[in-house]
């Protein structure tokens, strides 16, 4: 489980990287992007961000649990993060859950397994502060854990 939870990390790292270098300089700057790739960037960057939080959740649920993931437990959003929050904001100075909740709520607007349940999509909801803002808090935090480890230059802890 671990070499797969690894894998899939540097995948959505990867072009969470690549997408915080598009998101931040529009917002700072704008006329980089169409506006409505602007959008659908900082959409992506929640599902990533979601991805990212549930892989390293359920892992440390699952090590909480004695468990080894090998049975294809499904483990509830609830567990998860709970797990997540235990491990990377352990005195919930930094909004972690909050910060999840933000980046679900963004992500659950187009998600697939969500099409019946909305009506219309609210386009501003995809906007810099209401959907990358908290993603990108929410990466800052996972980060902060091993700082030392986290690359001098890079786009993932930009705010």
């Amino acid at each position: 489980m671990q070499r797969r939870l690894i894998s899939n990390l540097k995948h959505v790292l990867v072009g969470l990287e690549m997408k915080a270098a598009l998101i931040v300089p529009h917002a700072k700057h704008g006329k980089l992007l169409f506006e409505s790739y602007f959008h659908m960037l900082n959409f992506e960057f929640c599902v990533g961000m979601f991805s990212i939080c549930e892989g390293l959740g359920s892992a440390s649920w699952l090590r909480e649990n004695d468990l080894d993931g090998s049975a294809a437990e499904r483990i509830a959003i609830e567990q998860w993060k709970s797990s997540l929050a235990r491990k990377f904001d352990p005195e919930e100075k930094l909004g972690l859950g909050t910060d999840v909740d933000s980046v679900k709520s963004v992500r659950d607007k187009l998600h697939q397994d969500r099409l019946g349940a909305r009506e219309n999509i609210d386009w501003h909801a995809f906007s810099y502060d209401k959907a990358f803002t908290p993603a990108a808090r929410a990466m800052r935090s996972l980060l902060s854990t091993n700082a030392s480890d986290v690359p001098k230059e890079t786009n993932l802890t930009a705010e």
